[in-house]
């Protein structure tokens, strides 16, 4: 089969990775792959690390600048790819994929067959409202995505949550969406990932991700004086780098936390920040899926989460991770001082994780699951 995947790309995060992982093994068992990247001059630019990698899994590639506006020459330039290759099946990645073939389809090339990923949901909509359909009105974003949806040959999500919310809207109906779950064949750690300049605190818990709302890094910093009033020797460790920087830092400041709070920015070692840290913390408001949770399964570790999608999906509560009351700073201060004063009940909660990875989150798994979707369709 040949399939022609089409994504806009700036920068490798979730979607990416996702493709980093799957079409090498796609190939593998015997799949022609190629790849449309859709680009801006003003986000990511022409070729970059992504391409770069791509090529080195012998995947043919092409790039369409896109711009600002929608260019309706762009829509011949991508028909023109489709009809010359001959593809079986194109196979779109976020919003702009799903508009301009949607539009191709529409127009130029009614007999394509198109499928849909859907990674995620509208930033702005979910930062505010996680996946709560009665939330949602008709905003620029739902209307497009309702159009380009509509003209899809068939799509799945990443979470039964997300899908939920795409029938809840009526973005879509049951009988044309289904779901497979993420599953990435991570690396082991082994003793070279213990350093000390990756243990900062003698009890040290850990968030990775973006410096952005929907993240809700302020939840776990508002519960710091409680934590370090039972524990004077522990401390947060924030990895990443956005837009909620200072913000956040004003936040540690006004709570006389400086002593007890370390942003380290953007790291590409984020697995040997949690593996060196006792408890790894993922309060945000709503995740499409979190791949830190399993990045924190694979290392072992016991995560704290709020009770909401997707960390609700992927966590089973007491057994492989622990679901808090969403946004209830005060449990959440609890539930964190009782993992760092029982190791021994993290341990067992991390063990038991990362079992529920091997068994389940993997990239075999995930594959599989993707060639039947494929023979559904073709």
């Amino acid at each position: 089969m040949k399939i022609l995947f089409v994504q806009k790309e700036g920068g490798i995060f979730g979607a990416e990775n996702y493709q980093l992982k799957i079409i090498p093994e796609l190939i593998r068992r015997g799949y022609t792959i190629h790849f449309l990247r859709l680009y801006t001059n003003y986000q990511g630019g022409r070729g970059g690390k992504f391409m770069e990698l791509l090529n080195s899994f012998g995947v043919k590639t092409f790039e369409i600048n896109i711009g600002r506006f929608l260019n309706p020459m762009n829509l011949f330039r991508i028909n023109q790819i489709i009809r010359s290759e001959k593809y079986d099946l194109v196979h779109t990645h976020l919003i702009h994929a799903d508009i301009h073939l949607a539009l191709v389809k529409l127009l130029l090339h009614r007999k394509l067959k198109v499928v849909s990923t859907k990674h995620g949901y509208d930033n702005a909509f979910t930062a505010r409202h996680g996946f709560n359909a009665d939330k949602q009105t008709l905003t620029p974003y739902f209307m497009v995505s309702r159009f380009a949806e509509n003209r899809m040959t068939k799509s799945f999500t990443i979470t039964n949550s997300l899908r939920n919310f795409f029938i809840q809207t009526r973005l879509t109906t049951p009988g044309k969406m289904s779901t497979i779950h993420y599953g990435f064949d991570f690396t082991p750690p082994d003793l070279s990932w213990v350093e000390d300049r990756f243990r900062l605190f003698e009890k040290q818990f850990v968030i990775a991700g973006r410096l952005v709302r929907f993240k809700g890094h302020r939840f776990v910093i508002e519960a710091m004086p409680e934590i370090i009033r039972q524990n004077p020797d522990a401390g947060l460790v924030i990895v990443g780098s956005g837009e909620l920087e200072a913000e956040l830092k004003a936040m540690v400041s006004n709570l006389h936390m400086n002593d007890y709070v370390r942003f380290v920015g953007y790291s590409n070692e984020v697995v040997k920040w949690m593996y060196n840290s006792q408890v790894v913390c993922v309060p945000s408001i709503s995740e499409g899926f979190g791949v830190v949770l399993l990045e924190a399964f694979n290392c072992s570790k016991a995560v704290v989460a709020f009770d909401v999608p997707a960390c609700n999906e992927l966590m089973e509560h007491n057994k492989t991770g622990l679901l808090v009351e969403p946004f209830d700073t005060t449990i959440l201060s609890q539930t964190i001082c009782n993992l760092l004063g029982e190791p021994e009940v993290a341990d067992k909660i991390g063990r038991a994780a990362n079992s529920r990875l091997k068994e389940y989150f993997t990239l075999k798994r995930m594959t599989d699951q993707t060639e039947l979707f494929y023979k559904s369709i073709a």
